[in-house]
């Protein structure tokens, strides 16, 4: 069951990360984050967009988030069976990750993560020795905090029928203008703002929004909440579909109201995590079947090497559509670039096969142990 358990994780999780390249492709080879995509992409890809919103968009972050609490707990009690100090090594661990996400943010992508996720991973090691009750209540609360005091406000206060205008033509066209150019010090004076906003509505937002989806990784792990999955598989089939059911119902508001920001925070925020559960569910389920397994079986050494793994989608990205490499920015249609992320992940699986057939650790990994067991 061990062999097992960590078979679903080291897959899951290479899961997460085709979901996560398709979504970060997108703010690559467009301005995504400033502009209104339903309205931007409404005369070209309109619908395969709004089929990306409902499967792929912010469905995909909360997985990972989850294996990131999932694995925050999993290292405590490892750390108990080895007698280590758990806190020490932790905190080394999360921020070494702290400084990678920094590079990253801002030299490569303003639209990281890690550094998101070390910051949170600072509180939510509190939760790794109290009782999984504890993670429960907390993660209770901040959705609720964050449905009353920044979901509910927005939809009061706005029409939210109005398609609205993210930022002005002017700052779109710079944004334009820089990512197209060959000028790297212009791209990471770019990455540099942006970056900074992200990192500033995380301390804002996210206790509220990521973090709570890390106290639920925490709580599963605890409570072997797996294991239960498996072992209450029809009854975890019937709750899989509901809230996969519940989860588009809430992600299809976005579309009927045009992607208005009110309506992109509901669906985003609300219905991302609910359809990302779903997706949990299902793939524990699948992992059950000896055919699934075997077909699933080439997500695990990509998961292995989930660091490497991200960090190098960034740098390819970067590569290909801005200015500074093969400048397709802003020249290809969704299709096309959806098309591309699979190919990239594809030969990324294959490179993950071959390099753990000779290697235990990916290049960031071994750095990352290091640091963190200081050996």
């Amino acid at each position: 069951m061990s062999k097992q358990r960590i078979f679903s994780i080291d897959a899951l999780r290479g899961f997460s990360l085709l979901g996560i390249l398709m979504m970060n492709i997108l703010t690559f080879a467009y301005p995504y984050q400033i502009i209104n995509p339903f309205e931007f992409f409404q005369h070209q890809d309109g619908a395969l967009f709004k089929i990306s919103s409902l499967f792929i968009v912010a469905s995909f972050y909360p997985i990972f988030a989850f294996l990131f609490g999932y694995g925050l707990s999993m290292m405590y009690q490892n750390s108990i069976e080895r007698g280590l100090d758990y806190y020490p090594m932790i905190i080394r661990r999360l921020s070494f990750l702290l400084l990678l996400g920094v590079i990253h943010g801002i030299f490569i992508f303003y639209g990281d993560i890690l550094a998101t996720y070390a910051l949170l991973g600072f509180i939510a090691i509190i939760f790794v020795k109290l009782k999984p009750q504890y993670s429960l209540v907390a993660l209770s609360i901040g959705f609720s905090i964050l449905i009353l005091l920044y979901i509910l406000p927005v939809v009061l206060l706005q029409d939210v029928t109005q398609v609205e205008n993210f930022v002005g033509i002017q700052e779109l066209e710079r944004v334009n203008n820089i990512l197209a150019s060959a000028d790297y010090l212009s791209i990471v004076g770019f990455n540099l703002k942006y970056f900074g906003l992200n990192i500033s509505s995380i301390i804002f937002v996210g206790p509220f929004s990521i973090l709570p989806i890390m106290l639920f990784g925490i709580y599963a792990q605890q409570t072997n909440w797996l294991n239960k999955i498996r072992n209450h598989k029809n009854l975890y089939t019937v709750i899989g579909l509901v809230i996969f059911v519940l989860g588009l119902a809430i992600k299809m508001i976005q579309i009927i109201l045009e992607g208005s920001m009110s309506s992109q925070l509901i669906s985003q925020m609300i219905g991302g995590p609910i359809v990302a559960l779903s997706y949990i569910i299902f793939f524990v389920l699948l992992c059950e079947s000896a055919t699934a397994r075997k077909i699933l079986n080439p997500l695990q050494y990509i998961g292995k090497l989930s660091l490497t793994t991200y960090i190098s989608q960034s740098v390819i990205c970067i590569i290909i559509f801005y200015g500074i490499g093969f400048n397709y920015y802003g020249k290809l249609p969704v299709f096309t670039i959806y098309t591309m992320s699979i190919v990239i992940y594809a030969v990324q699986l294959l490179l993950s096969y071959l390099y753990l057939k000779r290697f235990k650790q990916g290049p960031l990994e071994k750095l990352w142990r290091k640091v963190t067991y200081l050996k």
